[in-house]
């Protein structure tokens, strides 16, 4: 199981580093296997998809160890100009004071499952 404060501290810490988060949340796999999924956007992330997962891994692996990266099945970064992310960031809104949003049961970017949508 994903230690999710420690992975919201390791998120804030790479945000101080590098620039604020559009998006970053959590989903756990709806299969059961224990496994989560991370959806990530910012606008500091390289263009290319491979490169800004390659960025992105190196500074969460720094920021939480090799070892925790084994809790997440998938990383994926979506652009700043894609409108699934401009649709879910209005129709999941996370204000400043609120630590996460819950979701169940949703899809999001190919993520199904369980959600924890951190606020940034």
């Amino acid at each position: 199981m994903i230690a999710i404060d420690a992975f919201r501290k390791a998120m804030q810490r790479i945000a101080s580093q590098e620039g604020d988060f559009t998006l970053y949340a959590l989903f756990r796999r709806a299969n059961g296997v224990g496994n989560w999924d991370l959806v990530v956007s910012a606008p500091w992330l390289a263009k290319s998809r491979y490169q800004a997962i390659s960025e992105f891994v190196d500074l969460l692996a720094k920021s939480i160890g090799r070892k925790s990266l084994v809790e997440l099945a998938r990383v994926e970064t979506i652009p700043g100009n894609d409108p699934n992310l401009k649709s879910i960031l209005a129709d999941f809104p996370v204000d400043e004071g609120e630590p996460e949003r819950r979701m169940q049961n949703v899809d999001l970017f190919g993520a199904d499952g369980r959600g924890h949508h951190p606020a940034c």
